[in-house]
């Protein structure tokens, strides 16, 4: 599905978003109307912020809500 309708599927529940393309263990994006931005919860680090997507990003339509 497309991005934004993911973060409004994901925004109902309190859950994040993630990519197929990334399986089998995705990072799992949380958008926030924070400063933090979009929280980044990566498969093997520490969670960072600040997420700068690429266009292929903004445009895939590969997105899925997780967790």
């Amino acid at each position: 599905m497309k991005i934004s309708k993911a973060i409004k599927e994901a925004q109902k529940s309190g859950r994040g978003i993630a990519r197929h393309s990334n399986e089998p263990r995705p990072c799992i994006y949380i958008p926030t109307n924070t400063s933090a931005g979009i929280i980044v919860l990566p498969n093997y680090q520490q969670a960072f912020v600040r997420w700068a997507p690429s266009l292929d990003d903004l445009t895939a339509k590969d997105w899925f809500v997780i967790g």
